[in-house]
């Protein structure tokens, strides 16, 4: 799903210097990304990230988020379950995190989403979904800058045309939600 309306009056789509996709999946999530020049001459090569899940390494990672008491961002994927994992064992105060796992279909099962719309995280505590959905958006947007910025030098956020991954499933309402979402996010770090 396009997301080229987050930077209108930037830089025009066909002038940007990479095209990144984002699979915000149900299950695992990750992104992907091209040059322009190699996805016009060259379409399959492509550049992914490799995500360590313990012993092995995965394309992608799970779609789990941990945010700290405050809302903030803790850890996401094979991180977050490992961390939430500890502080349990561990019975740290994770009853004060907020943990979520494999919640996008939550999307596509609510007929009455809204933006301000909660869902509950695994022990139950409700917050808004679009902060959910932002905050692993915003993670998955990090990791691939990070993954630009060491093959390539100078990049800026403005050279990159973003492409966001939705079910053909989804209502038109459920697509715009996780536009939002995503454009939430990059406005703000640009």
């Amino acid at each position: 799903y396009p997301m080229a309306s987050a930077s209108v009056g930037v830089v025009p789509r066909q002038h940007r210097l990479f095209v990144a996709a984002i699979d915000f999946g149900t299950t695992y999530s990750g992104y992907a990304f091209s040059t322009k020049d190699d996805w016009e001459k060259e379409p399959l090569k492509i550049f992914f990230n490799n995500w360590n899940a313990g012993n092995l390494l995965s394309r992608k990672a799970s779609t789990t988020l941990l945010l700290k008491p405050d809302k903030s961002l803790s850890s996401f994927g094979y991180d977050a379950e490992t961390k939430y994992a500890d502080m349990i064992e561990d019975k740290e105060n994770f009853e004060d995190y907020y943990y979520f796992h494999c919640f996008k279909m939550l999307l596509h099962n609510n007929k009455k989403l809204r933006r301000d719309t909660e869902i509950k995280d695994a022990t139950g505590k409700p917050l808004k979904a679009m902060h959910v959905f932002s905050q692993s958006i915003k993670f998955l947007l990090q990791k691939l800058f990070e993954s630009l910025e060491e093959k390539f030098t100078d990049i800026q956020k403005d050279d990159i045309h973003y492409v966001l991954t939705v079910p053909a499933i989804w209502d038109d309402n459920a697509k715009q939600f996780m536009r939002e979402a995503a454009v939430k996010v990059i406005t703000r770090s640009n």
